[in-house]
């Protein structure tokens, strides 16, 4: 069954970094903003329930509706429950953001075992467990997956200052290519975004420093995934989308 040219089904991890109407978090304003377009989003999140909730909440009282769905996406076990729960819930799905990672600035040499394996860990292990626990739904719509990564991660560089999370952020974009020519056959798109520094990033940059002269917003990025959500791009998969505005080429 192709996609349907409306309202879809849309999974978005790590989305719950929301406060009364603050989307701090890219997760929690495409939430919002798929919504307002009359999506059905289901709002994960690992520990922030309260905020989940509110989140969903304030969108059932727009114009969409909103499922908040706690899971660990590290977990494999977790990540199978909520693929229950969105099957039960929602009755299928169309599409996934993978959105979730923690990000730390810290100089490699100073990092701990923890801070080192929770930043791949929520990255690139989150995307593959979470793809993979999805697939069965969205082989069955011939669905999306939409893989957020980072500005410049399609390069190998120095990253003395944010290492563990850029091989994640590269982990993403081979996870995203495998993906693409093996779901192929299957009608299943996989592409990546690569956001360069939004207006709530942190650290945030000088715009002056960014090439194009300004920030990035959670709209631009919202119109790369409105694109890859579309019929237009049906034929597009395992492709890397640059939305930083010359940051980090």
């Amino acid at each position: 069954m192709a996609m349907e040219n409306q309202t879809k089904r849309i999974l978005i991890t790590g989305a719950a970094r929301w406060s009364e109407g603050n989307e701090s978090g890219l997760g929690a304003a495409l939430a919002v903003r798929l919504a307002d377009r009359g999506h059905t989003v289901a709002i994960n999140h690992r520990s922030r329930n309260d905020a989940a909730e509110r989140l969903a909440e304030a969108i059932r009282n727009g114009p969409g509706s909103a499922l908040a769905v706690r899971a660990d996406v590290t977990d494999p076990d977790d990540v199978a429950r909520m693929a229950r729960t969105i099957r039960q819930e929602f009755g299928g799905l169309d599409a996934v953001i993978n959105n979730a990672g923690l990000f730390l600035l810290k100089d490699y040499e100073q990092l701990t075992p923890y801070e080192w394996e929770s930043q791949i860990a929520s990255t690139a292990t989150a995307t593959y467990y979470v793809s993979k626990s999805l697939l069965p739904m969205l082989r069955e719509r011939r669905g999306r997956i939409i893989n957020i990564s980072d500005a410049g991660a399609d390069r190998i560089t120095a990253r003395p200052r944010t290492l563990p999370y850029h091989i994640g952020k590269m982990g993403v974009l081979m996870i995203t290519r495998t993906m693409a020519r093996a779901e192929a056959g299957h009608g299943v798109t996989v592409n990546a975004i690569l956001p360069g520094v939004l207006e709530n990033s942190e650290p945030l940059p000088d715009q002056t420093r960014i090439p194009a002269g300004r920030h990035g917003t959670a709209d631009d990025v919202l119109e790369a995934v409105t694109f890859l959500l579309g019929e237009k791009a049906s034929y597009v998969t395992g492709a890397f989308i640059q939305v930083g505005g010359g940051w980090n080429l």
